[in-house]
């Protein structure tokens, strides 16, 4: 018997459309093995250059001006009808999906960025008959990701309904499972034993700073530095960002900042977490999403304008993160956290309130039971 094909689209701007796809992917699998299932990086497969290209444009903007993007993001964020932006992504890459469609023959596709999600809404009304599920891979809803012919969405949170409702879109389409992440985030071993593991002593506060798999989180070698005197252990997660890597990694080697353990991208982010009292980051969807299902204490620091902005927004309203402005805030609000157990329990409390166990194994679910419905293949149910 036919267990069908899922197609998952997936973006490089930013690694937390990735991350979600990979979720996606091993939650079916948990599920159903029998089901394929196949990632594409879909501007990739369009212009392979041009992507290159577009991606490091992208990021030297988010370096330099940051607020453009923001500009653009809120610009955008609430428009009902589809903008010229939209409507020429749709268009421009309408022929390269359809391509992509005839030669993978999905029963379903999920898409994880907006992008590829518009394209393939334009292809559902000109007739493309398999089910269409987008991911929403933050705590907000931007205009981009709602478009005509999508059966369903994977939504971050209950609260998300009501923005989605104001778009037109039917409730009962909405599935607020959390956003996907690995599997692993779903099993636990313990904060003595996951230091222990990585190699990091057991009766010292250990602080994980992260900026995304990309590695931008405006934080230096000199506040790594400030940090290290304190009375705790470092975990810096440097992502794609090899320069700042580089750096750490003399700065330990030439100070014998022994309490400081410097890596470039991990791919074992739920030990780090579960290890881990606190954790400096930006705000993208998956990091947060991941540390409210390991209960640990966020603070948010440098988030880029747009959605980021939006999710530190979204957790800083319901008491389950702190900001600091400013770097010197940042230093003392992360010692003083630390030395506060009864902040850091509030903190964890509304975590726990907030946390989606499972998200990948939900959303897993989700999709299995639609393309059964939609196209007659064998059912999966989660419990």
């Amino acid at each position: 018997m036919s267990y069908g094909k899922v197609l998952i689209l997936s973006e490089k701007f930013g690694v937390g459309h990735e991350m979600a796809a990979f979720a996606i992917s091993k939650g079916i699998r948990k599920l159903s093995p029998q089901t394929e299932v196949k990632i594409i990086n879909f501007f990739q497969q369009f212009q392979p250059y041009l992507s290159r290209m577009t991606v490091k444009l992208y990021l030297k903007a988010l370096d330099i001006t940051p607020e453009i993007w923001g500009y653009f993001y809120e610009r955008e964020r609430n428009k009902k009808k589809a903008t010229v932006v939209k409507k020429m992504i749709q268009m421009g890459a309408s022929f390269i999906l359809r391509e992509i469609i005839e030669r993978e023959k999905p029963d379903m596709i999920v898409c994880t960025h907006p992008f590829p999600c518009c394209v393939a809404s334009r292809l559902k009304r000109k007739g493309l008959s398999v089910p269409l599920v987008a991911v929403i891979t933050d705590f907000d809803v931007h205009g981009f990701w709602i478009n005509e012919g999508v059966d369903a969405y994977i939504v971050a949170h209950e609260f998300m309904m009501k923005s989605m409702m104001k778009f037109g879109v039917d409730p009962g389409k909405i599935y607020p499972t959390g956003i996907p992440i690995d599997p692993n985030f779903d099993t636990f071993h313990g904060k003595i034993a996951a230091k222990k593991m990585l190699g990091f002593k057991e009766d010292l506060p250990l602080v994980l700073m992260a900026g995304g798999g990309l590695g931008i989180n405006g934080l230096d070698v000199s506040f790594v530095e400030s940090l290290s005197h304190a009375p705790l252990q470092l975990a810096v997660i440097c992502g794609k960002n090899q320069s700042l890597q580089r750096n750490l990694l003399a700065l330990t080697h030439h100070n014998n900042l022994d309490n400081i353990k410097v890596y470039g991208f991990v791919e074992n982010m739920w030990d780090f977490m579960e290890a881990a009292d606190l954790i400096i980051t930006k705000a993208g969807g998956l990091t947060l999403a991941e540390a409210l299902a390991r209960e640990l204490p966020v603070v948010i620091y440098n988030p880029l304008p747009g959605q980021e902005e939006r999710n530190a927004e979204f957790l800083l309203k319901n008491g389950a993160a702190r900001r600091a402005r400013n770097r010197d805030v940042l230093l003392k609000l992360a010692i003083n956290l630390l030395q506060d157990e009864e902040k850091l329990l509030r903190i964890k409390n509304k975590e726990a309130q907030l946390k989606k166990l499972f998200s990948a194994k939900k959303a897993a679910a989700i999709l299995l039971n639609l393309m059964e419905e939609k196209n007659g293949l064998m059912e999966m149910v989660v419990d």
